[in-house]
């Protein structure tokens, strides 16, 4: 039987506040010391950063680096803006944008060991990991803090539903790694193939997990914890199995802004979620997710001392996060444009079955029975993503104020 038991992965995990900041702090100054990353090392010396003490208030002289601005940052510079160390990268992947995602060297490099950790996975388990191996960095994440716990992986990455319930069964496999929606889905087909699932934790990110579906979840016996994280920076918070907000970690410095002043927002407040990664490869300074949350400080009773962000509570961009993927609204105008034929148009999120639907609806000459298929086509080419089209009379859409709409609700 495998001991589950909640404990601590570190000793850092219950340092006092005061001293985590100050190591923080610390940490911050090594990093920009060290690393040799040029457009950095140039923004850190505009701000004080690299003359005597390293604190706070230097660092919020720091202009934000806004997420959706990286592709255009990326793009004017070489390598990556500047922002990163070339010397250190050991594999780079591809977001929606595109966004170039450097890894650095490091057996755990994103810092997701401490969440598998507090979610219950041991060393052994043999875990199924859904998320994509292809361009995107989400199951390498993962991966990364397997390796250290010694577990077991099997790597699933996105479909073959049928294939990885069936290898899941007979591999007895105790852990899973994935978006919510395609846990729901696995169990599911595995109801429906009369299989027997072993699986009894499991790690969920990149979309919301309604506290409904967590508890259909643990009646069968799955501890379910969620984490939050970026491409960019990888993780930033995790849940313990209080399941009250989601612990910081201490690789990133995180602040909560108001994303109009740009000033700090007080606790139990919303704000931005502003992460400054505290690693000489990639030493983004004061990135801004776009992603809206509230910062709990009150003490924990699992003896963990970190704050915690109170979930993701929405977006301050328009992108929108559909089946764990970022679709900015850029990438639909640029689909759309590939079809002059198209007059009007419109995206529509909603979710049945604990399952995201992207919807298009189009406005076109509804003699062309071949449209919907190729518009599906460009906006899978440009955003990964399978979206049902709606052919519509000219006229039908009336007008369109917003080409992104998401019509979700979270329990």
């Amino acid at each position: 039987m495998v001991d589950r038991t909640d404990r601590l992965f570190a000793p850092e995990e219950a340092l006092p506040p005061d001293r985590r900041l100050a190591r923080q702090l610390e940490r911050l100054q090594e990093v920009l010391s060290q690393t040799g990353a040029v457009a950095a090392r140039e923004r850190a010396q505009q701000a004080g950063l690299l003359d005597g003490e390293v604190n706070l208030d230097k660092l919020r002289r720091v202009p934000l680096i806004r997420k959706e601005d990286l592709p255009r940052v990326q793009a004017e510079r070489w390598p990556l803006g500047g922002w990163v160390w070339w010397e250190r990268v050991r594999r780079l992947f591809v977001s929606p944008g595109p966004i170039f995602d450097p890894e650095g060297p490091g057996p755990d490099y994103w810092g997701c060991a401490v969440a598998l950790h507090a979610a219950g996975f041991r060393p052994g388990d043999v875990v199924l990991n859904t998320f994509s191996y292809h361009l995107t960095p989400a199951a390498w994440m993962m991966e990364g803090g397997f390796q250290v716990l010694g577990a077991v992986v099997v790597p699933g990455g996105v479909g073959n539903t049928e294939i990885q319930a069936r290898a899941a069964s007979q591999l007895r496999a105790t852990g899973y790694a994935g978006t919510p929606s395609f846990l729901a889905t696995l169990l599911q087909r595995m109801d429906d193939l009369g299989l027997p699932a072993y699986f009894q934790v499991a790690l969920v990110t990149a979309e919301p997990l309604p506290a409904s579906l967590r508890a259909r979840f643990e009646a069968r016996g799955l501890r379910t914890q969620q984490a939050y994280g970026t491409a960019d920076v990888g993780l930033v918070a995790y849940e313990c199995p209080r399941k009250d907000g989601m612990h910081l970690l201490d690789r990133c410095l995180v602040e909560l802004l108001d994303p109009h002043t740009h000033q700090p927002v007080p606790p139990g407040q919303p704000g931005e979620v502003v992460v400054t990664l505290l690693d000489p490869t990639y030493p983004l300074l004061r990135l801004a997710t776009g992603d809206v949350s509230v910062l709990v400080e009150q003490p924990c009773p699992c003896g963990r001392t970190a704050p915690r962000l109170a979930g993701i509570l929405g977006r301050v961009a328009e992108a929108v996060k559909v089946r764990g993927v970022f679709v900015h609204p850029g990438q639909l105008r640029e689909a759309a444009a590939r079809h002059p034929e198209v007059q009007r148009f419109q995206f529509v999120v909603r979710r049945t079955a604990d399952r995201d639907e992207l919807l298009a609806k189009v406005e076109a000459d509804p003699q062309d029975p071949d449209l919907a298929r190729r518009f599906a086509e460009s906006v899978q080419a440009l955003t990964t993503l399978r979206a049902e089209v709606e052919i519509l009379p000219p006229g039908a859409l009336g007008q369109v104020d917003r080409v992104l709409v998401d019509e979700r609700r979270w329990d």
